[in-house]
């Protein structure tokens, strides 16, 4: 019994030593392998964020490469995005004042609010650091239980902010994801922000093992701890168990011999796998970086260099020493090929073009598409002569028909050419001057080829001063209204005034009317200067009707932007009402322009002011589209014939004709007529003979000051005053 028992005393010695043994064997096994499965779920997490971010870059790049960002763009660069990236709980753009303009999808509402924001440290991607401008939130917890980090990117067109790109990623939906494809029933994943978790939790009792690992979450470091259970049976065998194992120890030493020898391929193999998965995912990244690269430098349409691959190759060639020349392609009535026939058409006749423009090119010229419709040329080594003659194949080759789904196509280009006619001169500098060179060539019209030259940027230098001083002056409240008289010819007694803005330049130079009007629509001002001037003159008029020396009319001109305004009517006759003055003695003066456009809301808003007792006055006429079908729709009072009629008078037999006709036809439609710009004595003679009994122009009275004008008319109230021009 004692050598039984020796002996089944040492058969349980060696049978619990390798059972001991084959259980820390699979103890260290699961800890690697466990160590494996935290590192994918760490670089998925990594890859994950970073793949959105850099897409986020990349659509921010796709906005300022088009350079110009609205509704439609916006809905046609978002519309898929929640699909193929579902971690994006949807995307959204700020204005410059951060307030929010668009969101896709259209219900999403984002937290940018809440955010705390961080700039993310730059990322390099081939020497490029593409998420140097990338701000993120920390982790945002709402009120459901989700999770989301906010990303924020500055759009830059132009040298300027326009807006910020953001998006609302998903952090719950993408970490559930990874832990499902890459964890097992009886693991846990926690991430933690410094101390504390904000996804999964900590166990409160002992775990067989757990590893934690920082990981990099774009501008912030989370710490991951993977944690499980443990599976093994730690109960100790009882004494009829251990007799049997001793009856049968060959059976027991041969299964754990294969137990052993089970756990060992099963780690090999367990290390194989993950070799070749780490292979997989290092061959996906280069593939993915590879396809961003490609995405930065190439048009996503034609697969030609973009705009920034332009002045990168254009930046080597200067440091090279080589003479470059550059061409801008612009496209004309690209747009108009849009509305016509749907970007489908649009977006293959630039596919076409772009064929065509490399069979006329030499083989070492480099074409890119650098905005919606344009093209880029950059030849190394070509003459100024030799580029004109590569221009004008370009553009021979553009004007043949094109014939896409059907339909024959015929389009032109206006072309810039920019040479680098000095050793200063960058890249940037080069691709500006072509784009103005461009701009200058349609401005002249299609078909036209223009050379840069440092005049134009001196005009866009001096008319950018005067739009700014112009804006300055409207925001400043330095503009001034002056008055020009106008006159009976019968009496020549001054029977209306017609109220004119006026601005005077630091170099004392007396700045026009329409240079104003155009700088405040194009600046965003119109309707500020309209309701000051409209203000101001009603103003004036009733300090003359109080001084009891008033005219019997005051004319005040409305632009055509100003007159979109729905409001306008409502604005000028409560400063009508607020002023006391007869509203009779009002006249508003309109262009043609304004009576042809949009002829059903248009005769709406002149209705409600001459129901008021307003009177129309159709200015310039004779300019546009004159004539007597629109006259007829319209409460229109008094015509003015446009000055361009009058000053060749009475030389000018055609002049003449125009003016006999439309003095005429107002007569006949008891209109009153009033010529502009009247300066000579035959010219009132003539008016006068041919009918038309009211003037204003220099011949008679300047644009004046309110006192100036005042002084007149209470000479004329006391008879003091001479006839004008007698």
């Amino acid at each position: 019994m004692v050598a039984i028992s020796v002996i089944c005393m040492l058969i349980l010695i060696s049978t619990f030593t390798l059972y001991k043994s084959a259980q820390s064997r699979q103890v260290d096994l699961q800890g690697k392998m466990l160590n494996v499965e935290v590192n994918r779920v760490q670089r998925a997490i990594e890859v994950n964020l970073q793949k959105e971010a850099y897409f986020l870059v990349w659509l921010a790049s796709s906005f300022e490469a088009e350079g110009v960002i609205d509704g439609k763009s916006w809905r046609v660069a978002t519309q898929d995005v929640t699909r193929t990236f579902p971690f994006f709980s949807g995307l959204y753009w700020l204005n410059l004042e951060h307030k929010l303009q668009w969101t896709t999808p259209g219900t999403f509402s984002p937290n940018h609010l809440k955010a705390d924001w961080k700039t993310s440290p730059p990322v390099g991607l081939n020497n490029m650091p593409v998420l140097s401008k990338l701000s993120t939130s920390d982790v945002l917890r709402h009120s459901n239980g989700d999770l989301s980090i906010e990303m924020l990117h500055p759009v830059i067109i132009e040298g300027k902010v326009v807006g910020y790109l953001g998006a609302s990623y998903d952090i719950k939906k993408m970490v559930e994801a990874i832990a499902t494809q890459f964890l097992t029933g009886n693991q846990t994943l926690v991430l933690s922000a410094g101390t504390v978790p904000f996804f999964g939790e900590l166990p409160d009792a002992f775990v067989a093992l757990s590893t934690t690992v920082d990981v990099i979450a774009l501008g912030d470091v989370w710490q991951m701890t993977v944690w499980q259970q443990s599976n093994f049976d730690m109960s100790y065998f009882s004494l009829p168990m251990l007799i049997f194992i001793a009856g049968i120890v060959v059976t027991v030493l041969v299964g754990i011999s294969l137990y052993l020898l089970e756990v060992n391929i099963i780690g090999r193999r367990a290390e194989s796998d993950t070799v070749s998965m780490l292979k997989e995912e290092i061959l996906q990244r280069r593939e993915m970086e590879s396809q961003l690269q490609f995405t930065a430098n190439h048009d996503p349409q034609t697969h030609l260099p973009n705009r920034f691959a332009m002045e990168t190759y254009l930046e080597r060639s200067i440091r090279s020493d080589q003479d470059i020349v550059l061409l801008c392609v612009a496209l004309d009535k690209l747009q108009e090929i849009n509305d016509m026939y749907g970007h489908i058409v649009a977006d293959q006749l630039l596919m076409e073009a772009a064929k065509r423009f490399k069979t006329v090119l030499p083989p070492h010229a480099i074409l890119a598409r650098v905005s919606n419709d344009q093209f880029m040329v950059a030849c190394a080594g070509m003459s100024q002569l030799e580029a004109e003659m590569q221009a004008n194949n370009i553009k021979i080759c553009l004007e043949e028909e094109f014939y896409i789904e059907d339909n024959d196509i015929l389009t032109t280009c206006a072309i810039g050419i920019a040479y680098r006619y000095n050793n200063d001169l960058q890249a940037e500098e080069l691709l500006r001057h072509a784009d103005t060179a461009a701009h200058k060539a349609k401005a002249l019209g299609s078909r036209k080829v223009v050379a840069y030259n440092q005049t134009m940027q001196e005009q866009l230098t001096r008319k950018k001063e005067l739009e700014r001083a112009i804006r300055n002056a409207i925001n400043n409240d330095e503009l001034k209204l002056h008055f020009q008289p106008q006159v009976d010819l019968r009496t020549r007694q001054i029977v209306g005034v017609e109220a004119l803005v006026r601005w005077e330049s630091d170099n004392g130079t007396m700045i026009s009317p329409d240079i104003i009007i155009q700088t405040a629509e194009e600046t965003g001002l119109m309707q500020r200067l309209g309701h000051w001037v409209v203000d101001s003159a009603l103003k004036q008029f009733s300090h003359m009707l109080d001084e009891r020396c008033a005219p019997k009319c005051i004319a005040i001109n409305v632009s055509g932007h100003e007159f979109q305004d729905g409001y306008l009517a409502d604005y000028v006759i409560r400063s009508v009402t607020r002023y006391d003055i007869p509203p009779s003695r009002v006249q508003i003066e309109l262009t043609e322009q304004v009576f042809i456009e949009n002829l059903e809301r248009n005769q709406h808003i002149l209705n409600r002011l001459t129901t008021s007792g307003i009177s129309l006055a159709i200015d310039d006429f004779g300019t546009g589209y004159s004539s007597l079908a629109y006259l007829k729709h319209f409460p229109v009072n008094t015509v003015k014939i446009d000055r361009g009629f009058i000053k060749d008078l009475p030389q000018s037999k055609d002049d003449l004709v125009i003016c006999q006709a439309v003095v005429s036809m107002a007569n006949l439609l008891q209109l009153k007529v009033v010529a502009e710009g009247v300066e000579t004595l035959d010219q009132q003679e003539l008016l006068r003979n041919i009918g038309c009994n009211f003037a204003q122009g220099h011949y008679y009275y300047t644009p004046m000051p309110a006192e100036e004008l005042m002084v007149l008319l209470k000479k004329q109230r006391a008879g003091r005053l001479f006839p004008a021009s007698s």
